[in-house]
C-alpha cells in the first residue's frame, strides 16, 4: 500500500517527538543523578568538620600542653603562669610551623637566645582569647627554666632548651550548648616520670572541653572545664629513651638561631656555652 506523502511527514513527526522525548527522559535521569551525588558531596561536606577541627586543634594546643586549671568567665581566670607558658611557647611553636620558622629572628648580643617580640605573643593571643585582652609582658619562671622579658627591646629570650609541656592536644568534637561552642580536647602525655622518656602512645588519658563564646563575628575562648568524654581504657604507653640533646624544640631553636647568626650561610661554630641552654 503506498504512503501519501502527508502520512510520511506525519511519521517523521511522530519520530522526532519520540526522539525528543527520550532525549528528554535521557537527560532528565542524567540530572537526578547529578542532583543525587551533589546531595550527597553537600550532606558529607555539611557533617564534616575536619578542617573546623584543626582550627580550634591550632588554638589550643598551646594552653593545652600546660594542662591549666579548669576556670571560667574568661580568659583572665585562668592561671596567670600557666597563661604566660601557654602565650610564649605556644607563639614560639606557631612560628616553627612555619617555613622559615625562626631563621629570621634576631639573638640577644649577650646571650645569644632568640628574641621574641611581645607583639608576636600579642597576635598569637588575641586570635585565641579575642583583642581586648592585653598580657602585662615580663619574665617568668618555669619549673626548670627562666623566661626573661626585656623591656628595652620589648621581646622575649628564649632560651635553648628541650620540648616543653605536658601534653599534645587532639580535638575530639566540636558541638554547640546554651549558645557556647565546646571543643572537646584530648590529652595525649609526651612525658612520663622521668624527663627523659618520651611517652609514645597517641591515646589521650584524658579529656576537657575548651569553652568558646562568639563576640564581633568570631569565637574566643573563655573557659576550659572537664569534659563529659572520658578515656576508654587507661593506655600502658610503651616508652623510648630519648636523650634531651635530640630534642626537636632544641634543634629547631638551635637552627633558628645559627640562620640567624649567619646570613650568609656559613656553618656556626659550638657555642661556649653562653646560651643559656637549660633543660
Amino acid at each position: 500500500m503506498a504512503i501519501t506523502k502527508e502520512e510520511h511527514a506525519r511519521n517523521q513527526r511522530r519520530r522526532a517527538r519520540q526522539m525528543l522525548g527520550l532525549l528528554v527522559a535521557v537527560l532528565a535521569i542524567v540530572g537526578a543523578v547529578s542532583l543525587v551525588r551533589m546531595g550527597a558531596v553537600a550532606v558529607g561536606q555539611l557533617f564534616d568538620d575536619t578542617a573546623d577541627r584543626a582550627e580550634y586543634q591550632s588554638k589550643v594546643s598551646g594552653l593545652a600542653m600546660f594542662d591549666p586549671l579548669p576556670f571560667s568567665g574568661g580568659i583572665e581566670n585562668c592561671d596567670d603562669l600557666t597563661l604566660r607558658e601557654a602565650a610564649v611557647w605556644g607563639t614560639i611553636y606557631s612560628i616553627l610551623d612555619t617555613e622559615t620558622g625562626l631563621a629570621n629572628y634576631e639573638l640577644d648580643p649577650e646571650t645569644e637566645q632568640v628574641l621574641l617580640p611581645a607583639v608576636e605573643v600579642d597576635a598569637y593571643l588575641a586570635r585565641i582569647v579575642g583583642p581586648d585582652f592585653k598580657l602585662n609582658h615580663q619574665s617568668f619562671v618555669m619549673e626548670d627554666m627562666e623566661v626573661t622579658f626585656d623591656e628595652t627591646s620589648q621581646c622575649y629570650l628564649i632560651p635553648i632548651t628541650g620540648d616543653v609541656g605536658y601534653y599534645d592536644a587532639t580535638v575530639t568534637k566540636l558541638f554547640k550548648k546554651n549558645g557556647q561552642l565546646h571543643v572537646t580536647v584530648g590529652y595525649i602525655p609526651t612525658y612520663n616520670t622521668s624527663d627523659l622518656m618520651v611517652n609514645s602512645t597517641t591515646v589521650p588519658t584524658k579529656y576537657m572541653d575548651y569553652i568558646f563564646e562568639r563576640s564581633g563575628g568570631s569565637w574566643y575562648l573563655t573557659g576550659v572545664e572537664e569534659s563529659e568524654t572520658k578515656p576508654e581504657v587507661t593506655p600502658a604507653p610503651t616508652e623510648a629513651v630519648l636523650p634531651a640533646a635530640d630534642s626537636s624544640l632544641q634543634d629547631a631553636i638551635m637552627a633558628g638561631a645559627g640562620a640567624a647568626s649567619q646570613p650568609d650561610g656559613s656553618e656556626t661554630a659550638e657555642g661556649d656555652g653562653s646560651s643559656a641552654a637549660a633543660n
